[in-house]
């Protein structure tokens, strides 16, 4: 019998608030803490967090990702800067880095279990524990195998996936 996969729920932050994408158009759900509250009761494990403001270069989202910790796991996607990667990865936040990467991430060798690659080409992924697939091929799977994966929930699967992105 295959195990299920972790149903991973998806969310974008901007200024603190959280949003999901439905047709191209971000729609304001409410506030993160409340709604984590409401999904771990719901049994998710896992929230998957597009953070538009890092993605600018902004930090201003690091203590709402600090008090979801507590809570519930995240990982959190859009990071750009070294240091905002340094800071979640010391309060236990997973962080997904879009490989190739111009971040050194062998600085991190001792939090690795809590880094995320999120690939759709054929690239080097040793400095990561888990990878997010954009795209399926036959060179990535290869690349992919002995990792955990996990993909988006729209794609069809041919492999064992760890994790599915809702």
């Amino acid at each position: 019998m295959k195990n299920e996969p972790l149903k991973i729920q998806l969310i974008y932050v901007k200024d603190k608030q959280a949003f999901v994408k439905e047709e191209g158009v971000l729609r304001l759900i409410g506030k993160p803490i409340e709604l984590a509250n409401k999904w771990k009761k719901e049994g998710i494990k896992l929230i998957h967090i597009i953070d538009l403001d890092a993605s600018l270069g902004s930090s201003t989202n690091f203590d709402l990702y600090n008090s979801l910790t507590y809570l519930i796991n995240i990982q959190v996607e859009g990071v750009k800067d070294e240091k905002l990667l340094e800071k979640l990865l010391s309060i236990g936040a997973r962080v997904v880095v879009s490989l190739p990467t111009k971040i050194d991430l062998r600085k991190f060798e001792d939090k690795k279990k809590l880094l995320v690659g999120k690939i759709n080409a054929v690239t080097n992924t040793e400095s990561v524990h888990d990878l997010i697939l954009e795209s399926e091929s036959k060179e990535i799977l290869e690349l992919a195998k002995g990792r955990r994966l996990i993909v988006f929930g729209e794609k069809k699967r041919k492999f064992e996936a760890f994790g599915v992105i809702i």
